[in-house]
C-alpha cells in the first residue's frame, strides 16, 4: 500500500529516492521519538520539536491548555511534520559534493482535538508506548486533572511521502587524482544501558520492556 502522489507530497528533487511506501514510511516514523510540526501564530512561521505517538494511520502530540502549538493547530485544521535519521557524513574530495546519507519522513494530515477524557487517554497512551514499547502498562495513569490541564491532537495522515539516501562518496574524475581523503562517518543514535533512579526501591529491578528497548537499540538505527 502506497500513498497516493500529489502536488503536496511529491518528490521532486531527488525523485529517485523517494517512497510512497505506507510500512516503510510508518517504521521510519516508529524509529524516531522527536518530531518537528511547522505551524504559523500572527502570520509568523515556527518549527517545534516535539515527542509524538502513532497508531495506525493517526499521528497524536499533546501540550498545555495555553501551548502555542497545539492552539494554532487546532485552528489550522491540518499540518505537516517531519521526522529525520543522520544516517553518514559524506565526504568527498571537493567541498561542493559533500553531502550525507539519510532517511526522512514528511507528513501531511488533518487535525482533530481530543475532547473526552476517554479519548485523551487513547492518544496519550500512543505517545507514551511510541517513547518506549509497553511503557503505558508499567506506569501510573493520568488523572483526571492532569487529563484536563491537557490538550490531545490527532493527526489522521492525509498524505507521506520518504526520501531515502544511501549512496556511496561520490568523486567527480577530475578530483580523484587530487591528495585529499575522501569517505564517509557513518552515524548512529544509540541506547545506553538504563539507569534505575536512586531513591528506587532496591527490591524493584529493571523492567522487561525496557531492557528489550535498550537490547533492540545499543547498536543504533
Amino acid at each position: 500500500m502506497e500513498f497516493q502522489k500529489t502536488e503536496k507530497n511529491t518528490v521532486k528533487r531527488g525523485a529517485k529516492k523517494a517512497s510512497y511506501n505506507k510500512k516503510e514510511i510508518y517504521a521510519l516514523l516508529d524509529a524516531s521519538e522527536i518530531c518537528n510540526i511547522a505551524f504559523n501564530v500572527d502570520s509568523f512561521p515556527y518549527v517545534q520539536p516535539i515527542n509524538f505517538g502513532r497508531t495506525g494511520n493517526k499521528i497524536f502530540v499533546h501540550g498545555s491548555l495555553k501551548n502555542r502549538m497545539t492552539n494554532a493547530l487546532i485552528e489550522q485544521g491540518t499540518a505537516c511534520l517531519s521526522v529525520f535519521h543522520l544516517d553518514a557524513m559524506k565526504l568527498s574530495k571537493s567541498a561542493f559534493h559533500h553531502s550525507v546519507d539519510f532517511r526522512s519522513v514528511v507528513v501531511m494530515g488533518n487535525v482533530r482535538e481530543l475532547k473526552t477524557n476517554k479519548e485523551k487517554l487513547v492518544g496519550l497512551k500512543s505517545i507514551v508506548n511510541h517513547f518506549v514499547p509497553n511503557r503505558w502498562e508499567h506506569c501510573r495513569a493520568p488523572n483526571d486533572s492532569e487529563l484536563n490541564a491537557t490538550k490531545v491532537l490527532e493527526i489522521e495522515i492525509d498524505s507521506a511521502s520518504a526520501k531515502i539516501a544511501s549512496s556511496p562518496v561520490s568523486d567527480k574524475k577530475d578530483d580523484e587524482k587530487l591528495d585529499f581523503w575522501s569517505g564517509k562517518i557513518p552515524i548512529k543514535t544509540v541506547s545506553e544501558y538504563p539507569i534505575t533512579k536512586k531513591d528506587v526501591n532496591e527490591n524493584i529491578e529493571i523492567p522487561k520492556h525496557v531492557l528489550d528497548f535498550y537490547e533492540e537499540r545499543k547498536n543504533g538505527f
